[in-house]
């Protein structure tokens, strides 16, 4: 996979804007070129929709002279659009994104389940690997947890967990980070082989995980337990219930833990 173009996700309704700032300190360091991206409401009226755009154009402008002194090419896109989140799965799509950065903040298991999240379409949808960025500190420990799914025997799986790992150790070379993988397991009689798991990741034994439970909180624990500032988890895309069960997956983990999580999908 590679990374050619970051799709940002700029959010017109906050201040902070953390995505920005990682795919700004990840350009620096890979040559990455910028799309800064953003959608406003064309819910209101004309005039306000208009006023709108031009803040959010003076905004992306800040952002683009970052860029330049930066040394970075970027490009801003603004678009207005009923459904953010699927008008910039649509644009990112256009522009040929590598991947995409997203902020992303907390939510409780309530408010997932009451209603689909903009994060949540994005999982779903996203034609590339999504970055969902907690927070604006330098990935400080330089440790990267990757998740795989050693149990399961299906064609898609397998793909998935060839991708996790081949990403995982590029993006590990690329940033001089340290890769963990972890992988949960149910079968007690049957658990995973951490040496063989080791040699298929291509890490040392230390660095492989094998542990028992449910694929969320192992994950979320184990991150915090090693003070990972990634986490790359995969889906596979599905319809209906397992679909909603896989993004659920996805979502536990983002919303306990402290890690920016990319998913892969």
């Amino acid at each position: 996979m590679v990374l050619n173009k970051i799709f940002v996700i700029i959010d017109p309704t906050v201040e902070a804007q953390p995505a920005f700032e990682r795919a700004l300190q990840s350009a620096r360091m890979t040559g990455t070129r910028l799309h800064l991206y953003a959608c406003v409401s064309d819910m209101g009226a004309g005039d306000v929709v208009a006023t709108e755009v031009k803040a959010i154009g003076k905004r992306l402008d800040l952002f683009l002279q970052r860029c330049q002194d930066a040394g970075v090419e970027a490009v801003p896109e603004v678009e207005c659009g009923g459904d953010w989140s699927q008008s910039a799965v649509r644009a990112a799509a256009r522009c040929s994104a590598s991947m995409i950065f997203k902020n992303s903040f907390e939510h409780s298991d309530v408010q997932r389940e009451l209603r689909p999240t903009s994060d949540f379409t994005l999982l779903r949808f996203s034609p590339c690997p999504v970055l969902l960025v907690k927070n604006i500190r330098d990935w400080q420990h330089r440790r990267v947890l990757a998740a795989i799914n050693s149990e399961s025997t299906d064609a898609a799986h397998i793909k998935l967990n060839h991708l996790i790992i081949s990403f995982t150790q590029n993006l590990t070379e690329a940033y001089g980070s340290d890769a963990h993988f972890v992988t949960a397991y149910h079968d007690s009689n049957h658990p995973p082989d951490p040496e063989q798991l080791a040699g298929t990741c291509g890490a040392p034994p230390e660095h492989v995980h094998v542990v028992k439970g449910a694929p969320a909180p192992v994950i979320s624990e184990l991150a915090d337990s090693i003070k990972a500032d990634l986490i790359i988890i995969g889906t596979v895309g599905r319809d209906g219930i397992k679909g909603r069960v896989v993004g659920n997956t996805a979502e536990k983990v983002l919303d306990h833990t402290g890690a920016d999580v990319l998913v892969i999908n």
